[in-house]
């Protein structure tokens, strides 16, 4: 137990790393690429790519947090200093409410600017199809739904591993 609790140590310290990394990146205008694919290489000054990368940076910033909390956590459990574990859990648990909060202000600050009068616009067919278009995330490029994934899966993986 005491080995795996080491590897996820590890692991939360490197994913830490890597986060914080990305949310400097992501906050500078570099790396938009990551999120906009071949777009984002091409148009990095772009003020909407900018804009992206700046609530991506966030977002990236919850993550290591959390990745920050959990190798405190995981830190003071091998060291054998329950009361502070304990408030570092609770640390660790409020920083994941933070990160799923950062998320979903990722994903409802990238919707389409609503146009127009909404009064009305309910027996508009083309009004109503604009209104359905706006509440999906099909307005999100495939790149920055994988990298949030990615980032995401990197977050669960790594907690995971230090639950065992």
């Amino acid at each position: 137990m005491e080995g795996t609790a080491f590897v996820a140590l590890a692991a939360s310290i490197v994913s830490l790393a890597a986060f914080a990394l990305l949310a400097v990146m992501f906050w500078r205008g570099s790396w938009l690429f990551l999120l906009a694919g071949r777009a984002g290489r091409k148009q990095e000054g772009d003020s909407g790519f900018r804009e992206l990368g700046r609530r991506m940076a966030v977002v990236m910033a919850a993550c290591a947090a959390l990745m920050a909390t959990l190798a405190a956590f995981l830190g003071t459990t091998i060291a054998g200093q329950a009361a502070i574990a304990s408030a570092a859990a609770a640390v660790s648990n409020a920083a994941l409410l933070v990160l799923v909060a950062t998320v979903m202000w990722l994903l409802i600050a990238n919707r389409p600017k609503a146009e127009g009068p909404r009064e009305g616009d309910g027996a508009d067919p083309a009004a109503m199809a604009e209104r359905i278009r706006r509440a999906s995330f099909g307005h999100l490029r495939p790149a920055t739904v994988l990298f949030l994934i990615a980032a995401l899966a990197v977050t669960v993986g790594v907690g995971v591993l230090a639950a065992l």
